[in-house]
């Protein structure tokens, strides 16, 4: 497997995707069970008009209920159930990954005091690519920093664009740490699942659409009870 062709289309800055102090935000709905999503652009992505993207959800759904976070809240409850739920954006995160805890600590740590129910963690893409050979044990502390919840039940996603290095070892991670794995890399080489022809950027074209979005949704949906 090589790196996606639309992977490398991705020319979305991973800095400055938001401002420090909205990298977490939290929806309360007198929820039982608490859902904690870890993301990057695809999860959440702030105003950016430079690139044609003037919105605050994840990139590049038509409507803040279109993205995946959205959507999967959505199919919970229609099973029954009642969820307050946060977003952690670590984008920064996959910036400075080989800073393991540092940046986590700085920015995270009112989402791992979160202690949720149910983690999620959807992320990767914009890890540097130079050192992401030496990625795996970094990848695999950043979900246990956010898993602070022993009982929680944690879903981690391969890449939205599939990736030779970075994909195996998330999946090796899951296997060794009990995680639930979801493949979704297989979206990321149809275009249907894609903006394509919907934005000027293309960057912001090869981010997930609303049926990318709504298919992410429905597998990582489908794996919790």
């Amino acid at each position: 497997m090589n790196e996606s062709k639309y992977e490398k289309l991705n020319t979305v800055k991973a800095k400055g995707q938001l401002e420090s102090n909205q990298y977490v935000k939290f929806t309360y709905k007198g929820g039982d069970t608490k859902v904690l999503f870890v993301g990057n652009s695809i999860t959440r992505h702030g105003i950016a008009p430079n690139i044609g993207w003037h919105w605050d959800w994840g990139m590049a759904a038509s409507a803040e209920e279109k993205d995946y976070v959205h959507q999967t809240v959505r199919m919970l409850e229609e099973k029954g159930m009642k969820v307050d739920f946060a977003v952690a954006q670590a984008a920064v995160w996959e910036t400075r990954f080989d800073e393991d805890l540092v940046p986590l600590n700085e920015f995270y740590t009112t989402a791992r005091d979160f202690c949720a129910d149910v983690v999620i963690v959807r992320i990767g893409e914009n890890m540097k690519k130079a050192i992401l050979d030496q990625g795996k044990p970094y990848f695999d502390n950043m979900i246990r920093f956010f898993a602070s919840n022993p009982n929680a039940k944690v879903i981690v996603t391969d890449s939205f664009w599939p990736h030779p290095i970075r994909d195996p070892f998330i999946k090796e991670i899951c296997d060794e740490r009990g995680y639930t794995f979801c493949k979704i890399s297989d979206l990321g080489e149809d275009e249907k699942c894609m903006a394509i022809g919907l934005f000027e950027h293309k960057g912001v074209a090869a981010h997930p659409g609303d049926y990318g979005m709504e298919m992410i949704a429905k597998r990582i949906a489908e794996l919790i009870p």
